[in-house]
């Protein structure tokens, strides 16, 4: 069903309330739990769930706001998650798009695919290549189970998320 461009802006606002507010939970320390030290990269899931039915271009713009929202906490690599999570979440709706179905198994490998990435990209730029003594452990010992955290804590985030997606674009219940 087409949304009016009423329903579109409130759709969009409560999508960008719905990054923010997972945003928080991702970069306040105390909000949510570590497990042995590993933090749930909240964002990534959040982007592929909220961004996979949409155009590319909204996909890309849902990324590129999650980023900047989690630049804004990062004192390292100013404009890194923006620019991954914008060309991700445009390469990954493209897909869906044009070759892919949208299924929760697509949205998890997908989610598991970023993280993955995300995680390498990030140590192996902004850890490795400056030379940090034990590099290789702290991927082991916070990087890879970051990874695993955030790929098994998608499941939760799509039984969350889904329902209010279907929701605002005014989808029939599946029966």
């Amino acid at each position: 069903m087409e949304l009016s461009k009423r329903e579109k802006t409130i759709k969009y606002f409560l999508f960008c309330l719905v990054i923010a507010a997972f945003s928080l939970l991702q970069n306040v320390g105390g909000l949510w739990f570590e497990i042995g030290g590993a933090r749930c990269f909240f964002l990534i899931p959040v982007c592929v769930i909220l961004g996979l039915d949409e155009d590319e271009k909204i996909s890309a713009l849902l990324g590129l706001f999650a980023g900047l929202l989690w630049d804004t906490v990062s004192a390292q690599h100013m404009g890194y998650n923006a620019v991954f999570l914008m060309v991700l979440c445009y390469i990954t709706s493209a897909l869906v798009t044009f070759i892919f179905r949208d299924t929760f198994w697509i949205e998890f490998a997908i989610t598991g695919i970023m993280s993955l990435l995300y995680v390498l990209i990030y140590w192996l730029f902004f850890v490795l290549r400056k030379g940090v003594d034990g590099s290789a452990m702290s991927f082991l010992s916070f990087y890879f189970p970051c990874f695993l955290y955030t790929t098994v804590m998608m499941p939760v985030l799509y039984l969350i998320l889904t329902p209010l997606k279907r929701k605002l674009n005014k989808e029939p219940k599946e029966q």
